[in-house]
């Protein structure tokens, strides 16, 4: 075993030959070569584990949590894996690790200075409310920011969202289907978000409530808490959770986050109200651990009375036709329907927030305030507030189902400004 010279891409001379392997950002290196990962690396060094069933004996983490890390690490080029039959057996290649970084190259301070609380990510989608916390994206022409979050592990069970994540952002996630029993093996955050599955609270959905196993996903959240003590929680969902059972809903989620030892506030945000040019309306959990004097500030809404409208966001869009900015050229042309209550086939508002972009449009994507045509997808995310580089590569209900799950990333940006300078002044 010999050391390995890690280098970082974009702070690092590219024309260096001493560089074993590469990585995009020192935040995929905090993931990657967590002090998590550390020991069980020291592990494997140490104890030579012949199969991944002997790792999980000396390191007492779950099968499929070291699969997935496992992969990882090899993916990366950190550890050799020998295949003999349906068994693996990790080898460990290097000794120790050094970062070659040279902060003259471009953001290499600003990186190591500003990447200061670390981030898990659940229910993660396609990444609307990560992308808050992230910061560093262009919205028409406004750049917001980097924020000082460096997220540890994203968990998302959808393949497609998965996939979409991987082609657009710069974040560890795994493709897993959470659950209470997983989260012991998770990373120990500074802050832990999610948007838990909202379909049996939506007005539009099924309506089941607390009552079905969808419904209690929240409760992998609460379990998290409860293991890992993160300094901040931010769970988000829709505003007809608050409504359901006259309230009831609302309490029990609200008392099973308080009593792992957390101060609950709800923010009901209107999206239009902090320049999302979209009717949309969210709640979000915000928990703060009991020992951290004070909380957030509720995000303060600048646009209330000045609100953007539709042909504001996508004005610019009526004569592109192609794919010269992606997934412009992708739209439903189903007629309008001859009996129902016509939901969908409205024709949006030049001068007023968009009607909200829904999951479950079932082609029925509301029309264009001009042009003789729905909105297309990447009007759609234009509404969502996300990037043009943000590209949707399946299918039109794929995508507007993804555009319609997400967290408006301008939103989630002011969300998370308010959690980043709670966090400062507690330093």
């Amino acid at each position: 075993m010999t050391s390995c010279i890690i280098g970082i891409k974009g702070q690092t001379p590219s024309s260096t030959n001493q560089v074993d392997v590469w990585f995009d950002s020192l935040k995929s290196i905090a993931s990657v070569l967590s002090e998590e990962n550390q020991h069980l690396l020291k592990i494997i060094a140490d104890k030579k584990p012949e199969n991944i069933t002997e790792l999980s004996e000396l390191t007492g983490r779950a099968v499929s949590n070291l699969s997935r890390t496992i992969k990882t690490l090899e993916k990366h080029g950190l550890i050799n894996i020998e295949s003999f039959g349906k068994s693996i057996r990790p080898k460990i290649k290097y000794s120790n690790f050094n970062i070659l970084c040279d902060l003259s190259f471009s953001g290499g301070k600003k990186d190591l200075l500003e990447n200061k609380f670390t981030l898990v990510s659940m229910f993660t989608g396609v990444g609307g409310l990560d992308m808050g916390f992230e910061g560093g994206f262009k919205y028409k022409d406004k750049y917001f920011e980097s924020q000082p979050f460096s997220t540890l592990a994203a968990y998302e069970k959808d393949e497609k969202c998965v996939e979409t994540i991987k082609k657009n952002l710069d974040i560890p996630i795994s493709q897993v289907e959470l659950s209470e029993e997983l989260v012991n093996d998770f990373p120990s955050a500074d802050v832990l978000i999610g948007g838990f599955p909202c379909q049996d609270f939506s007005s539009c959905g099924p309506k089941r409530g607390l009552s079905s196993d969808r419904g209690q996903l929240y409760k992998v959240l609460v379990k998290y808490m409860q293991h890992h003590k993160p300094k901040i929680v931010c769970a988000e969902n829709v505003p007809n959770l608050a409504r359901m059972q006259k309230g009831a809903v609302l309490e029990t989620i609200v008392n099973d986050f308080s009593e792992q030892g957390y101060k609950v506030q709800v923010w009901d945000l209107f999206a239009p109200d902090y320049g999302v040019p979209q009717s949309r309306r969210r709640l979000f959990f915000v928990c703060t651990r009991n020992d951290l004097e004070g909380e957030p500030l509720k995000p303060e809404p600048k646009f209330v009375g000045m609100h953007r409208g539709t042909k504001w966001a996508i004005e610019d869009l009526e004569k592109v036709i192609d794919e010269t900015i992606p997934n412009q050229s992708q739209y439903f042309k189903a007629s309008k329907a001859k009996k129902g209550n016509g939901q969908g086939d409205e024709h949006c508002k030049a001068d007023e927030p968009s009607y909200t972009i829904r999951a479950n449009a079932k082609s029925r994507v509301q029309f264009h305030y001009e042009l003789d045509r729905r909105l297309t997808i990447r009007e759609c995310a234009r509404l969502q507030t996300f990037p043009d580089s943000f590209v949707f590569p399946h299918s039109a209900t794929s995508n507007v189902m993804q555009i319609g799950n997400a967290v408006p990333p301008m939103l989630s940006y002011e969300v998370a400004t308010s959690i980043k300078e709670f966090l400062l002044k507690q330093d």
